[in-house]
């Protein structure tokens, strides 16, 4: 850090350049672990084995993530990052909450389609018995942020839609995609969604219905 002629304290490049690469070195050390988990399971995952093969020192890792238990809890939470970006909720605002319910199922049957391993990793750490508590609360606090992200998103300033609604919305996606991929992904997702997307709407148009 340095001082301008008007004495405010700027960045120096240098410094700059150093928070970018790290920032890159975070980035891509999750991206890798995430894969892992998802090829390997949670409990065959090591520090060594992210070490060797994202090509930075276990000692850097640790300077990141604090422990191996927290890098993996950071790579199921970017997990609800990635599909709240796949979701786009901002470009939803002002259509009817029933438009905003039939695109998200679209919007969530592509991310799956795209991405079909990636819920698999947060299953894997919420469920395996191996999973330290710590990890468990701290993929929770992501996932309550998930939830307000898609309330938000199918909520409208007069109506929002509940959280207890979102919550099942959101338990509705998860079964879809077990059910599919437990059945070999030998159907597209859509299949799956779409009995689930018209209980919904029909529900929404009960309750608008109800409200006349």
């Amino acid at each position: 850090m340095s001082a301008n002629e008007t004495g405010d304290v700027v960045a120096m490049p240098n410094g700059t350049t150093k928070y970018r690469r790290g920032l890159e070195t975070r980035n891509r050390v999750i991206a890798l672990t995430k894969s892992l988990i998802s090829e390997h399971g949670y409990s065959e995952v090591t520090l060594d084995q992210i070490s060797a093969q994202v090509g930075v020192a276990k000692s850097s890792l640790l300077w990141h993530f604090g422990s191996k238990e927290m890098l993996l809890a950071e790579a199921a939470i970017s997990l609800f990052q990635e599909i709240e970006l796949a979701l786009r909720p901002d470009d939803l605002e002002g259509r009817p909450l029933a438009e905003r319910v039939d695109e998200i199922f679209d919007r969530v049957a592509d991310y799956f389609t795209r991405n079909p391993e990636t819920k698999g990793v947060v299953m894997a750490l919420l469920f395996s018995a191996n999973t330290p508590q710590s990890v468990r609360e701290h993929i929770r606090e992501g996932w309550n942020g998930h939830v307000r992200v898609l309330v938000e998103a199918l909520g409208t300033p007069e109506r929002p839609l509940s959280p207890d609604a979102a919550r099942l919305l959101v338990a509705i996606f998860h079964g879809a995609y077990c059910h599919w991929y437990a059945n070999g992904r030998t159907q597209p997702i859509g299949d799956y969604l779409h009995p689930a997307r018209d209980l919904f709407l029909n529900w929404i148009s009960a309750e608008n219905a109800s409200r006349r």
